[in-house]
């Protein structure tokens, strides 16, 4: 899936940090049991790295400003 998306090729900015959001989501979610919230907290931690990766590089300050108000 992530090699699917595309982020890390056209992104060259980007943190292409795969498998060490996948550490951190282990530390959480130890459980064998736990194997599908794994993936979708994996996916979910490369998504919000990818956006603060264009949040700190690409982003205006008005642009971040009108972003961090939708956000919160």
């Amino acid at each position: 899936w992530w090699r699917g998306l595309e982020l890390a090729e056209n992104l060259k900015f980007s943190r292409d940090r795969l498998m060490e959001n996948y550490v951190c989501t282990i530390g959480v979610n130890f459980n064998p049991l736990l194997s599908v919230c794994r993936k979708g907290h994996t996916k979910l931690n490369c998504l919000i790295t990818t956006i603060d990766d264009v949040y700190d590089v690409y982003g205006t300050i008005d642009e971040l400003e009108l972003f961090t108000e939708a956000v919160d």
